[in-house]
């Protein structure tokens, strides 16, 4: 257990929202300002919303820059770009009393009181001046910030050279100029600069921007997953279109299906003959493969399926964040069927619990879920790259708890075990065994036949319905759970605080971040508090957790959902009923927002103190 005595203030914490009207290039500008920033001694952390529609309603992207590591997209605005009225209305009250206002006067109003540092850029008018139309407005603002925090000029230009090369020259010389005219407008004005990005040592080869989607790919390739079916859905889609770019360099085959049914059923086929396949999908897709997930775990084949949760229900908020898929993934099954779920709480998490998660799959042969949302998804933030030379192929037979958990400074790699040719001389595909685990013959391997069907069967996969078979086979399958559970436990723990803090958070997935900052402020106010946060949900590290529990007088779980679905979890599981902190808006909970819930508390066992004196 750490102590967590590391102060949170840093020399450079800089936190910058761009804001506009969906189609207006907001999302682009500040993708190519995070990129530009990436290319600094700085670390970079992007949180992007936008509407559903191609074109109109609110759109921005946060960007926050520091000089360590960033835990999550912060709370308040050091500076703010507006694009249009709606946007100010809508972001104007994020902005720190004092901060740097960017807005163009021509389609914003401010009201008189305003405490703010006001600089006015005439968005329309350059870019128009620039390309003609108002289409340049975004590039136009992208110059105006790279004076404004001294970013070198050149960075800039190469960037959007690289962002425009396939619309043509002329494309890039109207932008070029677009970002020339805002450059020079900020520097004619004489914009005080406010950070500085210039002549930084580059970071090197050790670091690199990825989203959490583009983590979960990579981590994909790593593991050796070569196949991969989806139907494209927000936010998950990016995960199947990086594999598509990735898988003809590995000889893989990705495949765009009509549906979500057809495309867990082609992962699960190409599992059966042996492949390890992935499945990207969101929670209206994740409900309708939930059969063939049932019958992964019937035919005892290794499957990853990646839920990048959205707001619900139905069709709810597509472009949004939200944790509400928790429930079907533990419990959304007719009858009873095992799997594992995963939840990684970063970027550079999901690149490691992507492989994790083929191992586990592999290992034990069935469904692993991994939840993660789109406030993770897609998110960029700057991650160490892993030493690719530290990945170490276990045999298939080695014992589980010689696997490590992939780390940056090793990756174990295991493949499902196979029969071998004694075990062949008499298969029973699905045979008994201390551990629930049976090797798992490819097709067309001699004397590896079997019959694999979605009815109860005996070991050799004949169908059979008597009540002692069903019970024998209904018991060997979640005896992999039993033996997973136990595996867990002997996990390295992860609860960081003093261990004689009185107030203790649980939380899951992507609000890692804000919850670890909550503590960082809240030990500073004197406030101590422990924080644990399992990246397994189900198997549950019942040991871990229970330890963690004790001696608390206060338990918060946080999480982003309405209904408190992990608080009910932990609840049935260990009784214990938890202060329930929920966001559900569509955009992730900050650390400040976890920090007043801690302070509520504190404030509680402050009067239960007097009381008692």
């Amino acid at each position: 257990m750490t102590s967590g005595k590391k102060s949170f203030h840093s020399e450079v914490d800089f936190i910058l929202r761009i804001a506009g009207e969906g189609g207006e290039g907001v999302i682009s500008c500040g993708e190519l300002f995070a990129r530009a920033a990436a290319r600094t001694e700085y670390h970079v952390f992007t949180f992007l919303t936008y509407p559903a529609e191609i074109r109109g309603g609110f759109a921005m992207v946060q960007i926050r820059v520091r000089d360590w590591t960033i835990y999550s997209m912060g709370s308040k605005l050091d500076c703010l770009v507006v694009f249009n009225q709606q946007a100010f209305d809508r972001t104007i009250k994020e902005l720190k009393k004092g901060g740097t206002l960017v807005y163009d006067p021509q389609a914003v109003q401010l009201p008189p009181d305003l405490e703010a540092t006001l600089l006015a850029l005439p968005l329309t008018e350059l870019s128009k001046e620039a390309t003609g139309s108002v289409l340049g407005k975004n590039i136009v603002a992208l110059g105006a910030l790279g004076h404004l925090v001294e970013m070198e000029q050149r960075v800039l230009e190469n960037l959007v050279r690289d962002r425009f090369a396939s619309k043509g020259a002329e494309v890039i010389k109207r932008n070029m100029e677009a970002l020339r005219l805002g450059y020079a407008y900020a520097a004619e004005q004489a914009w005080r600069r406010i950070l500085l990005m210039a002549d930084l040592r580059p970071k090197g080869s050790q670091y690199m921007m990825l989203s959490g989607n583009e983590a979960i790919a990579l981590g994909a390739l790593v593991a050796g997953c070569r196949f991969t079916a989806s139907y494209p859905i927000t936010p998950a889609t990016p995960i199947f279109e990086t594999l598509t770019r990735l898988f003809p360099l590995v000889d893989g085959r990705a495949l765009q299906m009509e549906d979500e049914i057809a495309a867990v059923s082609a992962a699960l086929g190409a599992s059966f003959v042996g492949e390890k396949a992935l499945v990207p999908t969101s929670g209206p897709g994740f409900q309708l493969m939930t059969e063939q997930l049932n019958l992964a775990s019937m035919l005892e084949v290794p499957l990853v399926l990646v839920d990048v949760q959205r707001g619900g229900p139905s069709t709810g908020l597509p472009t949004k964040t939200e944790q509400s898929d928790l429930n079907l993934a533990i419990y959304g099954v007719s009858g009873e069927s095992p799997r594992i779920v995963l939840a990684p709480t970063s970027v550079e998490d999901s690149f490691y619990q992507t492989i994790r998660a083929f191992n586990l799959s592999e290992r034990y042969q069935l469904p692993v879920i991994m939840l993660t949302d789109q406030s993770i998804g897609l998110r960029k933030a700057t991650v160490r790259m892993p030493d690719l030379s530290h990945i170490i192929q276990l045999d298939s037979h080695v014992a589980r708890t010689k696997v490590k958990i992939p780390q940056p400074e090793f990756i174990n790699l295991i493949d499902r075990a196979e029969p071998t040719a004694k075990e062949l001389e008499d298969y029973r595909r699905f045979r008994i065994t201390a551990d629930g685990v049976s090797p798992i013959a490819r097709p067309g391997t001699p004397g590896g036949q079997y019959l694999a069907t979605g009815l109860e069967h005996t070991e050799s996969g004949k169908p059979d319905y008597t009540p002692e078979n069903h019970l024998q086979m209904s018991r060997k399958r979640f005896r992999k759970m039993e033996v997973i559970a136990r595996s867990f436990d002997t996990n390295p723990i992860e609860i960081w605080g003093r261990a004689d803090a009185k107030i203790g958070i649980l939380g899951w997935g992507s609000t890692a971040g804000a919850i670890r900052e909550a503590r960082y402020l809240a030990e500073e106010r004197g406030i101590h508090v422990r924080h644990m946060h399992p990246h397994t949900l189900s198997p549950m590290p019942h040991r871990q957790i229970s330890n963690f529990l004790v001696r608390l007088e206060h338990l918060i779980i946080v999480e982003e959902n309405y209904t408190g679905q992990f608080a009910h979890h932990i609840k049935a599981h260990f009784g214990v009923k938890a202060i329930e902190l929920h966001k559900c808006e569509g955009i992730p909970i900050t650390p400040e927002e976890i920090l007043r819930g801690i302070e509520k508390v504190a404030g509680i066992i402050d009067e239960y103190s007097i009381a008692k004196l």
